[in-house]
């Protein structure tokens, strides 16, 4: 008596409701998990534009203070540079910026703070607005 390895075709033959029946459950599985997945992306992507705008308010923080710890320099120059390396990036609101320190006084440091409100938009979650502070802090010169 010699035993055969069953055929390939014979198989698939015997079981037809299988395809059938997995399609509506990959569908049904689809439908619940493509809204987590987008929320997921959408965040990272959230996440990151977040995290660059945050780093260039601390470098606007950082070229504030670095102007006014020059001996010729005021509060006015200073926000109005952290101002200019601003532009370019997309907040909600204007830039709000506090020099404590004057050189020009006597101080031994400047402290530039620079505070924005940016607008966090992901989808089926909602939109929410956080408030990004960048600080530099230079020695005068």
């Amino acid at each position: 008596m010699m035993h055969t390895a069953p055929n390939a075709e014979a198989s698939s033959a015997r079981r037809p409701w299988t395809a059938r029946s997995e399609r509506g459950a990959i569908a049904a599985e689809f439908a619940l998990l493509i809204p987590a997945f987008l929320l997921l992306i959408f965040g990272m992507v959230q996440l990151g534009l977040t995290y660059q705008r945050q780093e260039a308010v601390h470098a606007a923080a950082r070229e504030g203070a670095r102007i006014a710890s020059l001996p010729s320099s005021t509060t006015a120059t200073s926000c109005a540079r952290a101002g200019n390396t601003l532009t370019g990036t997309n907040f909600t609101g204007t830039p709000n910026c506090t020099v404590v320190g004057d050189c020009s006084a006597g101080s031994t440091s400047v402290v530039v703070t620079i505070d924005v409100d940016n607008e966090i938009e992901i989808p089926f979650f909602g939109n929410r607005t956080v408030t990004l502070t960048g600080r530099g802090e230079f020695r005068c010169e």
